[in-house]
């Protein structure tokens, strides 16, 4: 037997030996290995108690007496796929073959060769979970590809990742407001595997997350995913007494950037069972990364439906615009000659602007030349005194600036009375201390209106301005009405204005 159990010894595979009342008679050290127990701790143990999980000893007694009485065992000298248990008293998945060894006048003795299928069984799991994963990202850029909305792709994403993971609940946060006011709110747009966590939804509508705040504003301050495994004990978390009480104790965000900078935060929450591996991660940002081009095709489509409503806007408003221009003229032309003159110089001012906002948007354009060009509509009775830094507008911001001044000048003549006597001073200073671009545009007539216009904010030209500025330019701006004039200052963030070099 000497020689056996050497060659025991050597095997790559656990070789366990029984005797015929079920005690441990061999224990190589591949059995050391699998199992965690050493060969003395093993030795005279009781199988069943060692190795065998709970829900097969019975079967286990039943086979080892009725192999004695009988000599026939059924899973004898055959592979067979189970489970075994380790020394901490988990299952992992083996294939084992048993062999009985029967000698004259002696009890009969068992070995069984035992190899773990643990790495394969991994392995197995880990491949059909990159096949699902491999699915879902298929199916997420499919699913980008069609005509749905913005919010129809965040939802079917946020439910797609919700099932691969096991995670309980998915929201959207978006980065609103501009400068220091900046902030995530929610955006109402959200996925529950169970209508059990509806409270996290009104516990999350009132929030407002700033910079390093929360588990979203976590994710946006240090511009990456942030994996919070044990929600309870994140002090910084202000919402975990409602998270706590329906029982989700896991948190995920992921930043969604755009032209590198951070639109949105994703936020998941699940249970303990929920996934956080590496290649689930991995997959999550891919994911995000889609939500990032969902967001550029849909400021495309803003951009497209501004453009659409702005040449609306300019066609209804240009009869008005042109009369104020022909009015001005006709009052200085002593001849025909000379207002047809004036005037079609007007209109092609007009146009001038107009290809500037389409031309230069793809090359960047000189501030002072933007200005210039973008106001050429107003007369040239009325003194402009313009004084801006030399700055190249970034080919992005140039069509949002173009409007916003164009749009400044048509107020100017269609509720100014811009004209003789009048006067437009525009002013632009870099901000040393917010690096903002400030540009201060004041209007002052050569006599007081009897009424004041009125102060439609609610009108296109106003949302045009507010548009362009809070949402293109991320920027803000303040307006005062006066019977002599009119003030404007837009506060616009430098880096999202100038070109920069190279």
């Amino acid at each position: 037997m000497q020689h056996l159990e050497a060659l025991f010894d050597r095997a790559l595979d656990a070789v366990v030996g029984m005797d015929h009342e079920g005690r441990v008679i061999a224990w190589n050290g591949s059995a050391e290995a699998m199992f965690g127990r050493s060969r003395p701790e093993a030795m005279g143990a009781m199988m069943d108690d060692l190795i065998v999980p709970q829900q097969y000893r019975a079967a286990h007694a039943k086979g080892l007496a009725h192999y004695l009485v009988t000599g026939e065992g059924p899973v004898l000298e055959q592979r067979v796929r189970i489970t075994a248990l380790d020394c901490t008293g988990a299952e992992f998945p083996v294939e084992l073959s048993i062999l009985p060894v029967a000698e004259a006048d002696a009890p009969p003795v068992f070995y069984a060769f035992i190899r773990s299928l643990a790495a394969e069984e991994a392995h197995r799991h880990e491949q059909e979970a990159r096949a699902q994963e491999a699915e879902i990202l298929l199916r997420v850029a499919q699913k980008l590809l069609e005509e749905i909305s913005f919010e129809e792709f965040t939802q079917y994403c946020l439910q797609e990742v919700c099932e691969i993971a096991g995670l309980e609940a998915g929201h959207l946060f978006v980065a609103r407001g501009a400068g220091a006011a900046r902030h995530l709110a929610p955006s109402g747009i959200w996925h529950l595997r169970d209508t059990r966590y509806a409270p996290i939804c009104e516990a999350t509508e009132a929030q407002r997350f700033t910079p390093g705040i929360g588990l979203p504003g976590r994710a946006w301050a240090e511009g990456r995913l942030v994996v919070e495994p044990h929600l309870p004990d994140d002090a910084n978390f202000l919402r975990r007494d409602v998270f706590e009480q329906v029982g989700l104790t896991r948190g995920i965000a992921l930043p969604i950037l755009h032209s590198g900078e951070i639109h949105a935060v994703l936020e998941f929450y699940g249970t303990a069972q929920s996934r956080l591996d590496p290649a689930f991660l991995r997959m999550l940002q891919t994911v995000g990364s889609h939500l990032g081009l969902a967001i550029r095709r849909k400021e495309g489509a803003e951009r497209r439906e501004t453009l659409r409503r702005e040449l609306i806007h300019r066609v209804g408003n240009s009869l008005t615009v042109l009369s104020a221009i022909y009015r001005s003229c006709a009052r200085q032309a002593a001849s025909i000659e000379e207002l047809s003159e004036a005037f079609l110089g007007r209109v092609a001012a007009v146009g001038q602007a107009n290809r500037m906002a389409i031309e230069e948007a793809e090359t960047g354009a000189d501030l002072a030349a933007l200005i210039r060009e973008s106001i050429g509509l107003l007369p040239e009775n009325g003194a402009r005194d313009i004084e801006v830094p030399d700055l190249i507008v970034d080919s992005e911001s140039v069509m949002p600036l173009s409007l916003v001044f164009h749009e400044l000048a048509t107020n100017a003549l269609k509720y100014g009375g811009f004209g003789e006597g009048s006067r437009l001073a525009i002013r632009a200073m870099i901000c040393p201390e917010t690096d903002e671009l400030v540009i201060d545009w004041q209007e002052s007539r050569a006599a007081p209106l009897d009424a004041l216009p009125e102060n439609d904010r609610s009108g296109f030209g106003s949302q045009l301005i507010r548009l362009m500025v809070e949402r293109r330019l991320g920027g803000g701006f303040s307006r005062e009405v006066g019977a002599e004039g009119c003030r404007i200052v837009l506060r616009l963030p430098r880096a999202r204005i100038e070109r920069q070099a190279g």
